[in-house]
């Protein structure tokens, strides 16, 4: 009994089994499992290899970036000597500049000074010549008042001097 027992459960696991085997059998036909699986592996293999020319692509960037960086000590360097350098002829050029409007303010204040003193020496002669003239003719016109003889002199000729013109 117990053999027929056994020969029962075999017989009914088998079929069991094949009934399952069957099922997914079909199933992987119906569902295309296995085309499925090979789409999957073969979309891990495209990934990785688009990961692998990413990681390159980034190794590169990254180099790059680096190479960069390790110059961008020298560049920061050049840039400021440069900078100084630029600022030195600025400052001189301006420094220069300022001389030279300093100098020619200079030259320009002393032809001031040069031109107010030769009107003031003007003025001072014309001032003079005038007072000279006023004293000098207080003086004739005081002199003719004092000698009645040297005034008619001076009429007499005048008027021999006036004939001598109309004739």
């Amino acid at each position: 009994m117990l053999s027929a027992f056994l020969d029962y459960i075999a017989r009914t696991n088998l079929f069991n089994f094949i009934l399952f085997a069957s099922i997914i059998a079909f199933i992987f036909v119906k569902l295309d499992v296995i085309g499925t699986i090979e789409n999957a592996k073969n979309s891990v293999v495209d990934t990785i290899k688009n990961s692998e020319k990413t990681k390159s692509d980034s190794e590169d960037v990254l180099s790059e970036a680096e190479n960069k960086i390790s110059n961008l000590s020298e560049e920061v360097d050049s840039i400021i000597n440069s900078s100084v350098d630029n600022a030195k002829l600025v400052g001189d050029k301006l420094l220069s500049d300022t001389n030279n409007t300093l100098e020619n303010m200079r030259l320009n204040s002393e032809k001031l000074v040069e031109n107010k003193t030769e009107i003031i020496k003007n003025d001072i002669f014309k001032r003079a010549s005038l007072a000279s003239v006023e004293v000098a003719k207080s003086k004739i016109i005081e002199e003719l008042n004092n000698n009645r003889e040297l005034h008619n002199k001076l009429i007499d000729e005048s008027v021999e001097q006036i004939n001598e013109v109309n004739l």
